[in-house]
This record gives structure tokens, sequence and C-alpha cells, in this order.
């Protein structure tokens, strides 16, 4: 099962104990975590070690930036920033969910430097000036850019519990969102078929017969359920057992001899699940019916081939 990926920058030494706390809660809610000291970048040899970093970045779905008092190591892409620095607006860029967490001491000391940038003054809590004007760049983006102050890892990992549980509970709402508009979707079709219907038998002909069959079989469910069991969002439509095989080959889904004695099955082994199909819905030429099939068993059924449940 796909795990969500999240990519830990900042600088190394002075917030090490802060991105081992960071892997520990990562991993304990059964994420991949990627970190650089612990081998999670895999390095070649046709670019430079930093360029392998921004790569990784391309494949993570979360980055967690730390920024604290130290600069760090200068990119080489831009000398105006550090390696995290670049990270940070790599994650960015490729519209990756980033989340910035400030060490206090920094944070509070940004806002004197906003009334002293035109001066040359030292400051207390950061070695580098161009730490406040990334900070600076960042906090001007209209998006995608959460600044939040830290004084240890426990405040990192309470503000991420709260944003992660936020997530999880918009994509719950999104969920059922998208029900409520499919089955809207499915009662407009419905509708359609009726007044299809309804103007077929106002304007009967000789082919009454063939033309209400046709209309049925356009509209038929088994479409609907195969487009949902194969979480496909475009129309299809397949008017036998041979055009169902070519529908579902591309999706490596081949036919097989089936071990359920009402249904046709497609294997698809490169992802391990099986696709069961109701004999019962095609004549004895192969050729999809109208529905008018008694049986109460499930049009369509996706089962895992490792423990054979239904899913």
């Amino acid at each position: 099962m796909a795990k969500p990926r999240v990519f830990i920058s900042s600088t190394f030494y002075d917030l090490k104990q802060i991105r081992a706390d960071l892997d520990n809660f990562i991993q304990s809610l059964g994420y991949d975590v990627v970190r650089n000291e612990e081998g999670a970048i895999p390095y070649g040899t046709n670019f430079k070690l930093e360029d392998y970093c921004y790569k990784e970045i391309n494949s993570v779905d979360i980055l967690v930036a730390i920024i604290g008092g130290r600069f760090g190591s200068e990119s080489d892409v831009n000398s105006k920033y550090s390696i995290s620095n670049q990270e940070i607006k790599t994650a960015i860029e490729h519209n990756k969910q980033v989340y910035i967490f400030i060490e206090k001491d920094v944070d509070s000391e940004y806002y004197t430097y906003l009334k002293n940038k035109e001066n040359k003054i030292v400051y207390s809590h950061a070695d580098d000036v161009r730490i406040y004007k990334f900070l600076e760049e960042i906090r001007a983006l209209k998006r995608n850019n959460v600044i939040h102050p830290f004084s240890s890892s426990g405040d990192i990992i309470s503000f991420l519990k709260e944003q992660w549980a936020g997530l999880f509970q918009h994509y719950l709402q999104e969920q059922s969102n998208m029900a409520e508009s499919n089955m809207l979707r499915q009662l407009n079709e419905s509708l359609a078929t009726v007044r299809d219907l309804t103007d077929y038998l106002v304007s009967a002909n000789e082919n009454q017969s063939n033309n209400l069959k046709g209309i049925l079989i356009n509209n038929h469910p088994v479409f609907n359920e195969l487009c949902r069991v194969m979480k496909w969002d475009f129309p299809i439509i397949f008017h036998s057992i041979k055009d169902l095989t070519n529908l579902l080959r591309p999706w490596s889904c081949i036919s097989a001899n089936s071990d359920k004695q009402d249904y046709l099955k497609f294997s698809n082994d490169k992802y391990e699940y099986s696709i069961y199909v109701l004999k019962a819905l095609f004549d004895c030429d192969g050729k999809l019916q109208p529905l008018n099939v008694t049986s109460e068993l499930p049009m369509i059924q996706k089962v895992k081939i490792e423990d054979d449940l239904p899913f």
C-alpha cells in the first residue's frame, strides 16, 4: 500500500536531535521518512550531491523544513541560499505540501532584521543575514508557505498532528461530496434514460423492440459499476465479452479460467488482483443483454489474489 513520503529538511548538527524526534513521530504514523543521514537519498555519479536531494523532492508528498540559527552549506545553484533553503524552494516550485518551522529566537529576531535590513548589524541568533532574507522571501509568497515558530520538537509534532488530522478530515469530506456528486450524476443519467424511453414510446415504430433494447444497453448499470471498481473517471461501453476483454487488456487484466462458477475472470498478476464479471449479464452468444438478471450476486467483484477476499 502506498504511504505518504515526508522529507525532513534542515541543517544537520545543530538540529540533529529534532530531526531524530521527527523521524520517530512520522514513522509512528506509518509514513515513510526521507532523511539524508539515513541513506534515504540515492546518490549517483552524474550530478553534484545536492542535486540528488532536489531530485528526491520530486518523489515525496510533504516537506517539513526546520530553520534554526545556522545558515549551513551554501547552494551551488544560487549563493543567496543554503542547500536547505534551496530544498524548500524546490518543494514549493513542485507544489509539494510544505511546513516551515523556525526557532522562536530566530523568528523574534527576524522582526529586528525587518527594521534594520538596510543597516549592517550583527544578529544574536543567526550566523548569516541570508537566513532572514530567505524568510522574508518565503513570507511574501501568496500560498503554500505555512510558517510556525517552535521551542522544541514537541511544538513541531503537536502542530503537525493537528495539520495532518485536518488534511485527513478534508479528504474524507471530499470523498463524501464525491459520492453525493456521483449519486446525482447517476440520477440524471436515469432521468435521461426515462426521457429516451418516453420519447421512444411516443414515436413507436416498427423497430420498437430493437430501439428499446439499444436504449437499455447503452444505459446499462454495469458500465458505472466497472468504472467504480477500476476507479476510472471516463465513460465506457461494451456490447460483448470480446469488447470487455479488449477494454480490460490495457490495464493488464487478462481473461483467465474462473474459480467462481457464476463469473468470468480477468487476472492482473502485476498488481495481484482479479476482476470478476457476472456471467448472467451476457447471453449464450456472449452479447451483453439488458438488465433482467434476478440474481442477487454483485455484477462486478475486485479480489486480491493473495487473500482472495473481495474489496
